[in-house]
């Protein structure tokens, strides 16, 4: 069982990936569709082996995780409206150039004080 417990785990980072598409065709839904359940049927294996912990480093034998059930309707929102902003990275990339590194690139990159101030 310990061979298997990487299968879940690569579930979810598919789906995760494949989710954050930049083109999400029928074809990716799918396989965000299949990666999600593929977990699902192998989630136990990292409950058998104690990894599923909570306080205390105690085992948990369940998987109440909010963010688990919102990936559950993933690809249903992203059929009805395209892909989600929270699973995006465009708006935080774009703000970190205009906010940080434009404004970086125009300093002399010494006495930071006066020039933030």
């Amino acid at each position: 069982p310990a061979m298997l417990y990487h299968i879940p785990i690569c579930a979810l980072s598919d789906f995760r990936y494949l989710s954050q598409s930049p083109i999400i065709s029928k074809a990716t839904r799918e396989k965000s569709k299949n990666a999600l359940q593929e977990f699902h049927n192998h989630k136990k294996t990292i409950i058998n082996l104690g990894a599923r912990c909570g306080e205390k480093n105690h085992p948990l034998k369940h998987w109440h995780i909010p963010k688990l059930e919102l990936m559950q309707s993933v690809v249903l929102s992203i059929v009805a409206v395209g892909s989600l902003l929270q699973w995006s990275a465009d708006m935080t990339e774009h703000a970190h150039i205009v906010v940080i590194k434009d404004p970086a690139e125009a300093t002399n990159n010494r006495e930071y004080n006066p020039q933030i101030c």
